[in-house]
């Protein structure tokens, strides 16, 4: 994702997109994947990831605990955002995003099907020929 994207999001959840979580432990003391690689997606998913976060930052607002962003990267073609902290109801509103994700372009966010093009990944009909 580009990085004025990447920003938009982290400025809008630092919560969620915390780059030091509070540690535990001294064995939670080690940075998480996405402190050192940040979302490694494409910007199609952008609007999702946001919806996703809103969502769950209500939720937080309404008693659940507050999840905070270990990795968010593409897996076989879908969304994988990992937290530490969700509770049954967060972890489900992440799955439906992460299936959403295989509705939707990675590249530029419009209705895509997932495709084998040497690996899976998520395109819409424009961006499947460019792959």
């Amino acid at each position: 994702m580009r990085e004025e994207l990447s920003n938009i999001l982290r400025e809008k959840y630092p919560l969620i997109f915390a780059v030091n979580p509070p540690a535990a432990d001294a064995l939670d003391d080690m940075p998480t994947v996405f402190s050192i690689w940040g979302f490694e997606c494409g910007d199609g998913w952008f609007d999702l990831i946001d919806v996703l976060c809103a969502k769950l930052q209500l939720t937080t607002k309404h008693g659940a605990p507050q999840v905070i962003v270990a990795q968010v990267k593409e897996k076989f073609g879908t969304l994988r955002f990992s937290v530490s902290g969700a509770d049954a109801r967060q972890r489900a509103i992440i799955e439906l995003a992460e299936m959403m994700s295989g509705r939707l372009c990675e590249i530029c966010g419009h209705p895509g099907e997932t495709i084998d093009a040497g690996w899976l990944q998520t395109r819409c009909p424009s961006h499947s020929m460019k792959a």
